[in-house]
């Protein structure tokens, strides 16, 4: 009876410590990106369509980029496809342009920031179509 008392204690530390682990291992963090002021206004707000009698969406709005920080590099998936876009990074704090390129046809790519100092960045994607940026601590 006394051994099995101490295998389920043992067995529960295992799980609760694997748990635990886990949320450290999968350290990414979401970088949320906004759709840039002065962009287009979305097509078919012309007439008299109120908020009263606007058709209502009820759905998961599909964001045409993610981006995810993870040891120091930004990692950026393109949900929708671009012919073209130029992505910048920007320290916040001092203004400096530490990462600009241009990528066509882009699925997908990584920015290593590890030379980098600590402080508040920007990351600002263009396209014909849209700017996106999004704000991260490094």
């Amino acid at each position: 009876m006394h051994m099995k008392k101490v295998l389920f204690i043992l067995f529960s530390f295992l799980v609760l410590a694997g748990s635990v682990n886990a949320q450290f291992v999968s350290g990414n963090t979401q970088i949320m990106l906004m759709q840039k002021d002065g962009d287009r206004d979305p097509p078919g707000q012309i007439g008299d369509t109120s908020p009263e009698n606007a058709p209502q969406t009820r759905g998961v709005i599909l964001q045409p980029v993610c981006a995810s920080l993870y040891n120091k590099v930004v990692t950026v998936d393109f949900q929708t496809a671009f012919s073209a876009v130029t992505v910048n990074v920007i320290n916040e704090t001092t203004g400096e342009t530490v990462y600009s390129e241009l990528f066509i046809n882009p699925a997908s790519f990584s920015i290593d920031l590890s030379g980098k100092g600590t402080g508040d960045y920007m990351i600002e994607i263009t396209s014909d179509e849209i700017t996106l940026e999004g704000y991260f601590p490094l």
